[in-house]
């Protein structure tokens, strides 16, 4: 045998062994019967006679954000009731879509502090860049979504806006009573007072 041939001959391991063709073929009865087809449609059938798993949202029932959900902005405060933001307009500066606009001020100690902390949540695209970027954690972005105007000019937040915000939540998830209010005089409530978490009606 040349060097040609050694190089075109295949090379086997010790250890291979030769695979084999999974034979599927249920023979002519699954065929007869269609039993691949009913082995598919077995996951739809299970949501066919089973409760039903929408969610009743808003008029019932809400889900739960995780704390990783990236919803509307929120300023933190220190131990001392300030505003951790020292204004070095970092995450102004990494936004992507140009969204934020911070104007510092030094108080009477020479501190800097936001003398204007605006946020236009209809051009953001909620990255969390300006939360990464944050040399001391001042901003973040928490967990509430339930915002919304038909003005564009309302979706400008100011940083009285932003302290006011609800933050992350603690436990995500979960699905909670909640209840809708579209006038004084049509009130809907929840009937269920414990909530339970999303994943467990799903069919498996």
């Amino acid at each position: 045998m040349n060097q040609t041939e050694a190089t075109n001959k295949p090379h086997a391991s010790a250890n291979s062994t030769p695979v084999e063709k999974s034979d599927s073929g249920q023979g002519w009865i699954g065929w007869v019967f269609f039993s691949d087809l009913f082995a598919g449609l077995r996951l739809t059938f299970k949501y066919m006679f089973a409760k039903h798993i929408t969610l009743q949202y808003p008029d019932i029932e809400k889900w739960q954000p995780y704390s990783r959900f990236r919803g509307h902005h929120f300023l933190l405060k220190d131990e001392q009731g300030d505003i951790k933001c020292v204004a070095c307009e970092l995450c102004a500066k990494i936004c992507p879509s140009q969204c934020i606009e911070v104007i510092p001020y030094e108080d009477e100690n020479g501190d800097r502090h936001p003398e204007v902390f605006d946020i236009d949540m209809g051009r953001c695209l909620y990255c969390g860049l300006c939360e990464d970027a944050c040399p001391v954690d001042a901003i973040a972005m928490g967990s509430h979504f339930e915002f919304s105007t038909y003005s564009s000019k309302d979706l400008l937040v100011n940083k009285a806006t932003l302290l006011a915000m609800p933050g992350k939540t603690e436990k995500g998830g979960v699905v909670i009573p909640a209840s809708f209010n579209s006038d004084e005089t049509v009130t809907v409530t929840a009937k269920n007072e414990k909530g339970y978490h999303w994943w467990d009606a799903i069919h498996r």
